[in-house]
């Protein structure tokens, strides 16, 4: 699947200079990472288990409260559990509280919040029979502060996305409401918040039933991953108006690294996302392009007008052979929540083309 550097023509290095968009680096070369699925199935659960599962160990459940840490820099949190008025002021995060057995008395609404109510607790939740709408937006400049604090809830459960704990968090201190930040950007992230969110529902039947199988399935996924072959992975992100490049510190990042792809991008600062860099990904040639974002069909009809007529573009050995692919929004711009291991199996399917992926039925 590699060119040959001296495919690079002097045109073509015009072209390129063309093209460039900002700098980006090109990684270094990575050990997979499943380098641990060539040990032993004992090794291997070790490693998983370190890897996924160390922080929803730490989460510290007694009979009244749930102790653990999230992202405010306040140290350990102790919340009681059956919290009775919840508002959740970031729609991912109702899902997961929803499907962890919790119900809410404040939400966002919204066509974006709506269409994940829908796809993840099956109906629209924000026109549940006294639910209160905070804002159609999680972006928290748009929320009426007083509102919320005025509700009186016992729990708030909110991101530190779009200035929500930043926002949230004075008011709530001085009204004594406990409020939650969480920082869900990867599997790890998903089975530690469920965990949480589980224990504070008194619902640790569902860790059981739900976590934990879908933690079996995903590293039987990663059992299957072969020990050679790693392809070199660039992800793009389409925004509603950008293109940037995905690395590994996005959900989609890690699980290509997961995966054992090796991501052509990094960014040295610790970002999620940076500038596109034509010349960079056109050196790198990348056995594998992947392109996540809102809408599939949107995005395709961005790409093609930003880079279908561009010979550098065209040349790359992904595109012109056909491997570009343009992932599932519910499994890979959403949170997949229990869908996780459709979505480590689907992206290793594109990853490892000649290997067969399966999920137990159910």
């Amino acid at each position: 699947m590699r060119k040959s550097i001296k495919r690079i023509t002097g045109i073509a290095m015009g072209l390129l200079m063309c093209f460039v968009l900002s700098a980006c680096q090109t990684g270094p070369a990575k050990e997979p990472a499943t380098e641990a699925a060539t040990g032993t199935a004992a090794d291997r659960q070790e490693e998983y288990e370190a890897r996924f599962l160390k922080e929803a160990g730490l989460v510290n459940i007694a009979e009244d409260t749930v102790t653990f840490t999230d992202v405010s820099s306040r140290g350990e949190l102790t919340i009681d559990k059956y919290p009775k008025k919840v508002v959740n002021l970031y729609a991912s995060l109702t899902t997961l509280w929803y499907e962890a057995g919790g119900t809410a008395a404040g939400c966002i609404g919204g066509a974006s919040a709506k269409e994940l109510y829908e796809e993840y607790i099956g109906r629209n939740v924000a026109e549940d029979d006294g639910m209160t709408v905070i804002s159609d937006s999680s972006v928290a400049k748009k929320w009426d502060i007083e509102q919320i604090i005025a509700m009186q809830p016992d729990l708030i459960i909110c991101s530190t996305a779009k200035g929500g704990y930043e926002t949230i968090s004075g008011p709530a201190e001085a009204a004594g409401i406990p409020v939650i930040a969480v920082d869900y950007d990867d599997f790890s992230d998903y089975l530690k918040w469920f965990r949480v969110f589980c224990a504070l529902n008194g619902r640790e039947d569902l860790w059981e039933s739900v976590a934990m199988k879908t933690y079996e399935e995903v590293s039987g996924v990663l059992d299957e991953i072969p020990d050679e072959g790693a392809p070199s992975v660039f992800c793009m992100y389409a925004g509603t108006e950008t293109l940037q490049a995905d690395t590994q510190e996005t959900m989609v990042g890690g699980m290509i690294a997961d995966l054992g792809g090796v991501n052509i991008v990094e960014s040295g600062k610790g970002e999620d996302r940076i500038t596109i860099n034509l010349e960079t990904v056109y050196a790198s040639d990348p056995d594998v392009i992947l392109v996540e974002g809102h809408d599939s069909e949107d995005i395709s009809v961005m790409i093609e007008a930003q880079y279908g007529n561009n010979p550098v573009w065209k040349s790359l050995d992904a595109v012109s052979e056909g491997r570009l692919y343009y992932l599932e929004k519910e499994l890979f711009h959403n949170k997949p929540n229990r869908r996780f291991a459709e979505a480590y199996r689907s992206l290793a399917q594109i990853l490892y083309p000649d290997c067969e992926f399966t999920l137990p039925e159910e």
